[in-house]
């Protein structure tokens, strides 16, 4: 580096000329930047994990969230369906025991038996699905 004839460099500027030209600096402040680079590019990535981390996690706060409320549908259905099979179960006796009193009666008290159990059997559905 040349300076003009009427100024002098002052220490500073005659320092930096050095650097400029010296290849150990100029290697030193390739790598500083290549680290300087890298320490961002990382910084980055741990933000973008971390943003991904809470991500999965409501997610996975949902999916507990949905597995609880299945887990009450279930006991929901299985306390229905014992409902509903102990109704059945009941429906059947009332059947048995007509069909028992149809037998023992006679043909002659069938019929008015009949027009019970036709009446009995609508009301018991009604109350069912009610």
């Amino acid at each position: 580096m040349s300076w003009p004839p009427s100024a002098s460099p002052t220490s500073s500027e005659v320092q930096l000329a050095r650097q400029a030209d010296d290849p150990w600096y100029i290697a030193y402040q390739d790598e500083s930047t290549q680290w300087c680079s890298q320490r961002m590019d990382l910084e980055e990535k741990v933000a973008n994990l971390g943003d991904e981390l809470a991500r999965k996690n409501l997610m996975i706060f949902e999916l507990k969230r949905i597995v609880e409320e299945e887990k009450k549908n279930s006991e929901l259905i299985r306390k229905e369906k014992l409902r509903v099979e102990t109704d059945l179960a009941v429906f059947d006796q009332v059947v048995e025991n007509l069909e028992h009193e149809l037998q023992v009666m006679g043909e002659g008290k069938s019929r008015f038996i009949w027009a019970v159990l036709l009446g009995v059997i609508p009301v018991l559905a009604v109350m069912w699905f009610w």
